[in-house]
């Protein structure tokens, strides 16, 4: 049996998104708006999407963290190698360094065999792990591993034995295999929920986790039974208010830690301000977005992690509307903040939203940022943005894991599509021990400017 293999020179170039089996609709719709370009292949329940790419050059001009439902993004080409021999390993060598000089990579620092996350492409985790140090060593042997470089080469195959070949860039692509973060169950947790929260921990707070979640800090948990979120800030050393009328369990019980209250979630009020809110409850995701903004226009608190449960159809818009709802009470009530959504790995059918009021401290780091970092503009009248670009402010409106808005304006929405001038966002500094969402400065809304005094 022979195996073809790709053309020698691949001009056609294609953005493709990982996502969890069945959003790849919502996938699709955020690449065409964020991209440009067209789909390509959105197969249902798939694990992943495929938007061309108009650029003829590797520019990566977004970060995965901008999208809500993308867990790790490549740049590929738009044809593949179809894996139909034995010797699987030398076809995609050798497309991988067509591909890569022809994008004008001399070195890489790694290389990396990926597959869907479902049932079908978990079969091919075998053949993944046999064919990667493989290649690596290909790569060192033509002297193409370099730690310097940003770049790390990338195969993605698929269960009808196929493999596309692509690039990722280090600092705008997950860091992850298949960009899934793992964690282990502690024996102690009341549930799996626990989980949830540690993840959502890790990608919104990133390296500033012990900063935002210092020993004494106080929290309240809505809707807290049976206490997986609860006991996932306790083991931090956090003190927390567990509100729900359903009882907590294990080692939540009785614990000085941990005040039980049994009470209504929507309609407890804290006494004092509190540092965190965390919040999980079965609601329709409207319902818990007005609870949120409430506790962060109210100065209840400064952070919050929630879930939105979303529904079968038009998760997009469902989660924009929640933006929405969030975006203008803080408008309102004059505050500067950060407001973050992703799809997470242990959140199956949901969407985890995290919103946070930066300091001063925070807010300065942010304006340091778009101060320190020119813009630099690439094709198609956009300019790069990402955890490691350049440049000031997005555009309201935009849909993606963060946005960072303007102050406010009367109503006029836009949204980022093909064409659309996107402007440039600050660097996010990957050494801060801010949280990383206060790292990311595009997802800052400034202040309002004072108004003068007559």
């Amino acid at each position: 049996m022979t195996t073809k293999n790709i053309t020698t020179t691949p001009t056609e170039l294609a953005w493709l998104g990982y996502c969890r089996a069945g959003f790849e609709r919502d996938l699709g719709i955020e690449l065409q708006e964020r991209l440009g370009g067209e789909i390509i292949e959105a197969e249902e329940n798939a694990g992943f999407v495929r938007v061309s790419c108009s650029t003829g050059r590797a520019k990566f001009h977004a970060s995965v963290h901008d999208f809500i439902f993308a867990r790790q993004l490549l740049l590929t080409c738009d044809s593949v190698v179809a894996l139909t021999s034995n010797d699987r390993v030398n076809p995609i060598f050798e497309a991988l360094t067509i591909f890569l000089v022809a994008q004008g990579i001399d070195h890489v620092v790694d290389c990396r065999v990926e597959y869907p996350d479902t049932n079908h492409g978990k079969a091919l985790s075998r053949s993944a792990k046999a064919i990667e140090p493989r290649l690596r060593e290909l790569f060192g042997e033509a002297g193409m591993l370099a730690g310097h470089t940003k770049y790390r080469a990338m195969v993605f195959l698929t269960p009808d034995k196929r493999a596309y070949i692509g690039v990722a860039d280090m600092h705008l692509s997950a860091e992850d295999p298949l960009g899934i973060p793992r964690f282990r169950m502690p024996a102690d947790a009341p549930s799996r929920s626990t989980l949830k929260l540690a993840e959502a921990i890790h990608v919104f707070l990133g390296s500033g986790q012990d900063e935002a979640l210092q020993p004494d800090m106080r929290a309240v948990d809505l809707g807290a039974a049976p206490g997986g979120w609860t006991w996932q800030l306790m083991q931090r050393g956090l003190r927390i208010t567990a509100v729900d009328n359903a009882s907590l369990k294990g080692d939540l019980v009785d614990n000085a830690m941990v005040k039980h209250l049994r009470a209504d979630g929507f309609k407890y009020t804290p006494n004092i301000p509190v540092d965190w809110l965390v919040c999980d409850m079965v609601e329709q995701p409207a319902r818990i977005a007005k609870l949120v903004a409430k506790w962060l226009a109210s100065g209840w608190a400064r952070y919050a992690i929630f879930n939105l449960k979303l529904p079968m159809k038009k998760r997009n818009e469902e989660v924009e509307r929640c933006r929405q709802i969030i975006g203008e009470a803080l408008d309102e009530a004059g505050k500067s903040y950060i407001l973050q959504f992703k799809q997470l790995y242990h959140d199956r059918e949901e969407v985890t939203g995290f919103v946070m009021l930066p300091s001063r401290k925070e807010r300065f780091a942010h304006n340091v940022a778009a101060r320190d970092k020119p813009a630099n503009t690439s094709r198609g009248g956009q300019k790069k943005i990402g955890r490691e670009t350049n440049g000031t402010m997005g555009v309201k409106g935009a849909k993606g894991v963060s946005e960072t808005k303007r102050p406010p304006k009367p109503a006029s929405s836009g949204k980022t599509g093909p064409g659309t001038l996107v402007q440039t966002k600050p660097v996010l500094n990957l050494n801060s021990t801010l949280p990383r969402a206060a790292a990311s400065p595009w997802s800052v809304k400034p202040l309002p400017k004072r108004k003068k005094a007559k």
